[in-house]
């Protein structure tokens, strides 16, 4: 009995010792920790954020507001944070240091219900505040990849990444979701909301560990940011075609994707009538829809490059708004079961954006003051978060702030991210002879 006990031990010791054995392996390894880590952390708080402000006495709009308050504060920590990272030896140092700070913000956050009347505004200001070093850890993240990883590894590994990540949201979705419906009452669901900011805090310090464990392999530069270089990386970026043509398409995309934010969420509870259990499966569906397509995504990628891919990324957008115009017009009793069915469907094409906008960021970007560049164009994506999910809410609020508005608003987004796809398609085209 051991010993056939032990042979799945044995098999998997192999594959680790031959994965370990390739080009980045040891690091894609670990970036698959990292990341599974990450989204556990993440999900578990941010799949709930709006359920949670809902019980601490939320109104529509201050739902909104979330999104709204937490960008611009994050704004606040780009360009400082992007030039601190490009003036260190190791980037990692400020990726880390963003998660010990997001694990901070998380402990203070659980305790936010206790304090009464203001328990809403407490959970807003340092939720808010939380994604400073958020922020500041994708920023960083995305630049120390780009270092460790060599350009010839990147598509493998993160849809290696991305493949864990898909597995983990399925989990937590699942776990977190049950869980709120399993307990009764505002009181004791707050208590649960509680508990998610806790453990996240301790999986972002085992994150750290996990990042501490990756061997730098890459060959990107550390140059050091003086501040006179902000205009002249503003400038360069400015005479940059590759860039600007990225810029213009992505950011018109985010914004067309972050309109229904918050709407999407409020479709699914008022007009559909899910609860925390349903709104999980809709969740473990989409990211099953993800994982299992993943490969897919990734031999496009290598075939056709990563500005192709992301053309169906955004047609599974699209689909996206479709699938709630549709469940929305259907009976109650039938609409949650076919937006069920519907948003796993358009979801087969998402990590197409989760692999591809990063990649093409990358290759858009300029090696000098690399973070920093990065930093400039994650300042428009976040201006857009800032306002988008507000202007979405505004305009079903002004059309009635009924079913009909609601429906006639997301026909409106629906047209906008058909317009979106049809960007990336002509940037495709014309840049169809560049390396891929």
């Amino acid at each position: 009995m051991v010993p056939q006990l032990m042979k799945p031990l044995r098999a998997f010791r192999r594959k680790y010792a031959y994965v370990t054995a390739q080009p980045s392996g040891r690091a894609a390894v670990f970036f698959t920790l990292e990341g599974i880590l990450y989204t556990l952390a993440f999900n578990m708080v941010n799949n709930n954020n709006n359920l949670f402000a809902m019980r601490l006495g939320a109104s529509d709009l201050q739902i909104s507001l979330l999104s709204t308050f937490s960008q611009i504060t994050g704004l606040t920590f780009l360009v400082p944070g992007a030039i601190l990272t490009d003036r260190l030896s190791d980037k990692r140092r400020m990726v880390t240091l963003a998660l010990l700070m997001l694990s901070v913000s998380y402990i203070l956050i659980g305790f936010t219900p206790f304090l009464g009347a203001y328990r809403y505004y407490a959970f807003l200001v340092l939720m808010s505040i939380s994604v400073c070093p958020l922020t500041l850890y994708n920023t960083s993240w995305q630049a120390y990849f780009s270092d460790v990883i060599p350009i010839e590894h990147r598509n493998r590994i993160l849809s290696s990444r991305t493949a864990g990540t898909f597995l983990a949201g399925m989990a937590v979705s699942l776990v977190c979701g049950n869980l709120l419906a399993a307990f009764e009452g505002y009181d004791a669901k707050i208590r649960v909301h509680q508990s998610f900011f806790w453990t996240a805090s301790a999986l972002f310090i085992i994150q750290i560990a996990i990042l501490n464990q990756i061997d730098r392999t890459g060959d990107g530069t550390r140059k050091a940011v003086k501040l006179s270089e902000i205009k002249e990386t503003i400038v360069g970026l400015s005479r940059n075609k590759l860039f600007l043509s990225f810029l213009g398409t992505s950011l018109f995309f985010h914004m067309t994707w972050q309109t229904d934010w918050t709407l999407y969420f409020l479709g699914q509870v008022r007009y559909l009538g899910l609860n925390e259990a349903w709104l999980s499966y809709v969740s473990i569906g989409g990211t099953l829809a993800q994982f299992l397509s993943v490969g897919l995504w990734r031999r496009v990628n290598d075939k056709m490059g990563v500005r192709f891919g992301i053309i169906f990324g955004s047609i599974g957008l699209a689909c996206c708004a479709a699938s709630m115009l549709i469940a929305t017009s259907l009976p109650v009793s039938a609409g949650p079961v076919v937006f069920l069915i519907l948003n796993t469907l358009s979801n087969v094409t998402y990590p197409a954006v989760q692999m591809n906008v990063l990649q093409c960021l990358l290759q858009a970007v300029p090696e000098k003051n690399k973070t920093l560049s990065i930093s400039i164009y994650t300042m428009f994506i976040s201006l857009s978060n800032a306002f988008m999910p507000m202007l979405g809410v505004t305009v079903y609020t002004a059309f009635g702030g009924d079913l009909i508005a609601y429906r006639t608003t997301f026909l409106i987004i629906f047209c906008l991210r058909i317009i979106s796809t049809g960007l990336w398609t002509l940037r495709w085209y014309l840049l169809r002879n560049e390396p891929k």
